[in-house]
């Protein structure tokens, strides 16, 4: 009735009610395994939404009236090491994702199982082939994982290198006090800059300070700049192309792929600014 937590607390009174001998309940809801664990015993007051109050009057009267024992525990969703716990948490798993599959709408049946799985965004797309788009909508309007996840990502990643010379960003900017551009050079990896100053910026300025930071910090693997002239120039294309150089750029009017560079911008500016100033 528009709330998980409902339909599995739901789901557990069945169960006492299908089970009056003693037996062991795993649910890897910890909502409802604290709900059972705590409410013997306990006082319960008026709550807005009726169903739920009817499931939770209906389990404190049973657990009040029982006479067999009972064991209650939580797994985690997707609990991946061996054992019959994990076996157990599969199958039911299985069980549910084969009625979630007699809905026709894909969609549907991702929403449906994210209510109750909380998938990733990666899952999701794995499970029911859904685009991009569709799964990030799935996640971003899910209060539950709102709560305990930032917002979905637009996909504008600030990749870094894994080694020195895998990847670099570079960016041209501007120091009023030289009159001259600056061309920054950034290895993502072991955040080496190189500096090359130049009285313009087109993509011959821009070729010159690559042979200047390939010949002190060595050839790279993938540059990635932004949209500028510069950079999309065919002159710039044939360049890296000789060099076996990758290129990729960044999100366009999206300046947070290039957070490395620009960051370096700032320090440098400042650091230039006070040696000026001693």
């Amino acid at each position: 009735e528009g709330s998980p937590q409902v339909v599995e607390l739901a789901a557990v009174v069945r169960a006492f009610q299908l089970f009056p001998e003693p037996f062991n309940l795993i649910t890897d809801s910890a909502y409802v395994a604290n709900i059972v664990k705590r409410i013997e015993g306990s006082v319960l007051k008026d709550v807005s939404k009726d169903s739920l109050y009817r499931y939770l009057t209906c389990l404190y009267s049973i657990l009040q009236n029982r006479k067999s024992q009972y064991f209650v525990s939580h797994i985690r969703a997707h609990f991946s090491l061996p054992g019959f716990l994990a076996e157990g948490n599969a199958r039911a798993d299985e069980l549910t994702v084969a009625v979630v599959n007699t809905l026709n709408n894909i969609f549907e049946q991702a929403k449906l199982s994210h209510a109750f799985f909380h998938q990733n965004a990666q899952a999701l797309m794995q499970m029911f082939h859904l685009s991009r788009d569709q799964e990030k909508a799935i996640i971003s309007a899910c209060p539950d994982c709102q709560r305990v996840q930032p917002s979905v990502s637009t996909g504008a990643v600030n990749l870094q290198g894994l080694q020195s010379l895998q990847l670099w960003q570079t960016d041209i900017t501007k120091y009023p006090s030289f009159g001259k551009f600056k061309n920054i050079h950034v290895d993502t990896f072991s955040g080496a800059v190189f500096v090359s100053i130049h009285t313009g910026e087109t993509a011959n300025h821009a070729c010159q300070h690559f042979l200047q930071a390939f010949a002190s910090l060595g050839v790279l693997q993938e540059i990635r700049t932004d949209n500028g002239p510069a950079y999309t120039a065919k002159k710039l294309a044939d360049f890296l192309m000789d060099w076996e150089a990758r290129h990729a750029s960044g999100v366009p009017y999206y300046p947070t792929s290039q957070a490395i560079i620009e960051r370096t911008h700032h320090s440098l500016k400042r650091r230039v600014g006070t040696a000026s100033t001693t």
